[in-house]
């Protein structure tokens, strides 16, 4: 097999997106438009005639060295192939990826198992948690936790509704102010790319909102999802304090599964390290289907001392 390592400005896209598009493992994170708008910077690698893509974002905002990072609202990059999943593959790529990079993390796709196999790159797995709806909406029910099922009565009985109607940029600071209001980080890196993200997707019909509001038509909890082939990722969700009172995130998400059941689609809840969250998409009878998280670090050791 021949790989080589394009730029940016030398890569074929429509070809690019057609590989990704057509790889059984197709995810939207892959898609030229998405890592333009994520990525500080990003090259590629391609087998042959773009048979199989492998995205390298990177910057060298440490000390001017280059690294290879995982871009924020981009879960899972890694290898996308419409030739098959073989260690020998992925070692391919792996060996491809130049020796400029100094400091590499990256998240490989779960279609990546066989990495786990190879002695010399070291992963972690990080979960993931994916909801079948190809099952009647009572089905699904019976597999919700007694908690969520409290939670969804409790938004009944506070006569929430559900609306899709919000401005981006309202959206985005509330997500903001939320995550402040916990604790939480929300870089400006993050908050400028959320919002190219939402109007890019918005604009391509592979993205939308879904909120419910409280009778003071307040909004108690939002999220804006990703249309994905058949996967519905939540990308970015939040809850008020008020939402928390009255079970509105539960109740939203509830919502969204009546709306869906019965179809040949999956909720990817995008998963969490974090026991509170994991159990939340637990609680909705989601799976973990993890993914891959390869760290290699031949920083100079003036680098390593400081760190």
């Amino acid at each position: 097999m021949n790989i080589r390592l394009l730029h940016r400005n030398e890569i074929d896209l429509p070809r690019w997106n057609g590989c990704v598009h057509y790889a059984p493992n197709s995810l939207i994170y892959g898609y030229a438009w998405y890592l333009d708008n994520v990525a500080d910077n990003w090259w590629g690698l391609v087998e042959d005639d773009y048979q199989s893509v492998f995205p390298l974002p990177w910057n060298d905002k440490l000390f001017g060295i280059k690294r290879l990072y995982q871009p924020p609202l981009c879960q899972q990059l890694g290898l996308f192939t419409v030739n098959g999943f073989s260690e020998a593959r992925i070692k391919a790529f792996l060996q491809a990826i130049p020796k400029e990079f100094k400091h590499s993390q990256l998240a490989f796709n779960d279609s990546m198992s066989a990495i786990q196999r190879l002695a010399d790159y070291k992963v972690q797995e990080r979960p993931n948690y994916l909801l079948p709806l190809n099952q009647p909406y009572e089905k699904l029910y019976e597999n919700y936790s007694s908690n969520h099922k409290r939670n969804i009565k409790k938004g009944e009985k506070a006569s929430l509704f559900a609306t899709s109607s919000i401005k981006p940029e309202d959206f985005v600071a509330q997500l903001e102010q939320e995550m402040l209001r916990k604790g939480e980080q929300f870089p400006q890196a993050t908050y400028h790319a959320a919002l190219r993200i939402i109007y890019n997707a918005l604009h391509r019909g592979q993205g939308f909102f879904m909120l419910c509001l409280n009778e003071q038509k307040e909004v108690c909890a939002a999220v804006f999802w990703l249309l994905n082939g058949a996967r519905y990722i939540n990308l970015l969700n939040y809850t008020t304090p008020a939402g928390k009172e009255v079970g509105a995130m539960p109740y939203l998400m509830d919502l969204f599964i009546q709306g869906q059941a019965n179809k040949p689609m999956f909720i990817d809840f995008e998963g969490s390290s974090i026991p509170g969250i994991a159990r939340f998409y637990e609680g909705f009878g989601a799976e973990n289907m993890p993914f891959y998280q390869w760290t290699e670090n031949r920083l100079p050791w003036w680098i390593r001392w400081k760190g």
